[in-house]
This record gives C-alpha cells, sequence and structure tokens, in this order.
C-alpha cells in the first residue's frame, strides 16, 4: 500500500530505491495553465489556516510574510472551482480565516495523489 503524508510536518517529496543504490525522488505540484496552483508549501498553508483560523497565523507559522501568504490564498481560490479558503476582514471583533468544505477536500486530494506517486515510485525500476 502506498505511503500517505497526513500531516503537515512531512512534505510531499517521494522517494524511492532502484538499482545500483541509485534513488529516484520526487514532489509533486498541480498546475492550472502553467501557473502552480497547488503545491506542498500551498498545502501546508491551508492546513495551518484550518489549525489556526487566521492567514496571519498560519502565515507566521511557516516564517512567511502575511502578504505572500494572503496572495497565495487569493491565488488558490481564483484557480479553484470553489474556494478553498473563507475570510472575515479584521476589524474591532477581530478577523479570521477558515477552510470550506472544497478545502478540506483539496487537501485530502493532494495527500492521496502525493500518495499514489509514492506508490508508483516504489514501483519504478531499472
Amino acid at each position: 500500500m502506498p505511503k500517505t503524508r497526513k500531516t503537515s510536518e512531512q512534505n510531499a517529496m517521494v522517494t524511492g530505491r532502484i538499482s545500483g543504490g541509485l534513488q529516484i525522488k520526487g514532489r509533486l505540484w498541480i498546475e492550472n495553465e502553467g501557473a502552480t496552483y497547488l503545491s506542498w508549501g500551498r498545502i501546508v498553508l491551508l492546513e495551518r489556516i484550518g489549525e489556526y483560523g487566521s492567514v496571519s497565523a498560519a502565515a507566521k507559522s511557516m516564517q512567511m510574510s502575511f502578504s505572500h501568504a494572503w496572495h497565495l490564498v487569493e491565488n488558490m481560490n481564483t484557480m479553484a472551482p470553489q474556494p478553498l479558503v473563507e475570510k472575515q476582514a479584521g476589524g474591532r471583533k477581530g478577523g479570521g480565516a477558515w477552510l470550506t468544505e472544497a478545502g478540506k477536500q483539496t487537501i485530502a486530494d493532494f495527500w492521496i495523489l502525493v500518495g499514489r506517486f509514492q506508490g508508483w515510485v516504489d514501483q519504478e525500476t531499472f
């Protein structure tokens, strides 16, 4: 059974051994017309938004600027068939961000693809 990554503590790098001590490695990302839609870092950002309930807190946890994180979220939301993250601007009551059902499903689907990619790498030999 393919290995699946379940937490942001792990990365999307898949590895395998082939003959002669050689290794095969790869990382999965998904593009839309040449622009990155999903990648390990973007998935971790989504996971952290789900964990912290804030784009700002998620960005800090990744040592990323808020503006960069906000740009990535807007970019993913634009490319996705449905928004992945909903957000409420700050103010006296404070802001926040949360994953939509589509966002939660996107994270799960990405890790399934990584697992399938690992399965493919595990079967490669030459």
